[in-house]
């Protein structure tokens, strides 16, 4: 019996010259131990040549990172410790919105409609500090009653996060009538127009830099009625006397302080007097006009239905907001139509 190669059978132990599937199978063959050579004679295999030698007694070099993070013999002290942000200090002040480090798009469209739509202060309430915290935390805030371009009366506070009461602000918007505040009647830096929080530190910078109370201004000056020169700006609408235009109408305190007013401007001031005392702006003292103005407009303004004091009918105004300016995307998403915000 043999092994069939090919196709002839070949008895066991019978072997060929090149070696044959039997060898194989029965692990007849024999082979010669390879020679090796010494290290140093050992030839170097090229870069990429697989069948080169590989030298398993060698320890295996540590992997290199990139560029962005190399390995450095100070990265590889065991007693180096890992750099750590620096703390921030526990008595910094928290702003309570974040700070913008420029105007928003939607800004300069509110900031517009502020300035170029009729707006009237009708008071102003500066609080001094509250001496009770610490001084570094200290700083005055200030409240104001502001008719709207509809005659609807809103409360504006300027203090860390200003607030408005009017429906668009208490969506959580930046309404026209806080940027009116800052930008046309306390003229605040550029930079804080824009600001929905602030800190102590602005807040002392805000109320030093502004113009003087009207009240201030008034006692400070001669109450003998004299008429004060037209420069300067109105204490109603903060919007400069223009006394080269023949169509505004100016009055003045002629009871006292002499200080100058727009006629529109003091009628909404009338307006919002209830006892039907009407003051002059300035000097609080009772206001004296030959003129039936302050007849005309002294009555409780009645309440809207949205709950605003509104003055809208003793001063002839429409009493409806002009969408002209604003975004169409913004009417049809609101699909209503405020008398005012």
């Amino acid at each position: 019996m043999g092994v069939e190669y090919g196709n002839a059978y070949a008895p066991y132990g019978t072997s060929y010259p090149y070696g044959s599937a039997a060898d194989n199978a029965y692990g007849s063959r024999s082979y010669a131990p390879i020679p090796t050579l010494p290290a140093a004679q050992q030839p170097k295999s090229r870069r990429g040549q697989r069948d080169a030698p590989i030298d398993l007694t060698k320890v295996t070099p540590e992997k290199r990172k990139g560029r962005r993070g190399r390995v450095d013999a100070e990265d590889n002290d065991a007693n180096a410790k890992p750099a750590q942000k620096k703390p921030k200090s526990k008595d910094a002040e928290k702003r309570l919105k974040r700070w913008r480090s420029h105007a928003p798009t939607t800004y300069h469209d509110i900031r517009s409609r502020a300035l170029t739509q009729r707006m009237f202060v009708i008071d102003r309430q500066r609080h001094a500090p509250d001496e009770s915290v610490d001084e570094s935390r200290r700083h005055p805030t200030e409240t104001l009653s502001i008719a709207g371009t509809t005659g609807n009366v809103y409360t504006i506070t300027i203090d860390k996060k200003p607030s408005c009461d009017c429906p668009h602000a208490k969506k959580g918007n930046q309404c026209k009538h806080v940027v009116y505040v800052l930008a046309r009647v306390l003229r605040v830096r550029p930079d804080l127009e824009y600001q929905l929080a602030f800190i102590s530190s602005e807040l002392r910078e805000i109320f030093e830099r502004a113009p003087p109370l009207p009240t201030q201004t008034g006692h400070e000056t001669p109450r003998d009625g004299n008429r004060k020169p037209l420069e300067g700006e109105c204490p109603i609408c903060c919007v400069d006397f223009e006394p080269e235009n023949a169509k505004e109408e100016i009055v003045y305190c002629k009871a006292a302080c002499g200080n100058n007013i727009h006629k529109e401007c003091f009628a909404q001031w009338a307006a919002t007097k209830t006892n039907g005392n009407v003051p002059c702006p300035f000097c609080r003292t009772p206001w004296e006009s030959n003129e039936d103005v302050v007849k005309k407009v002294a009555k409780t303004g009645k309440r809207s239905a949205e709950g605003y004091v509104n003055v809208a009918g003793q001063l002839g105004l429409s009493g409806r907001r002009d969408y002209s300016t604003y975004n169409e995307f913004w009417l049809r998403r609101e699909g209503r139509y405020y008398n005012d915000y």
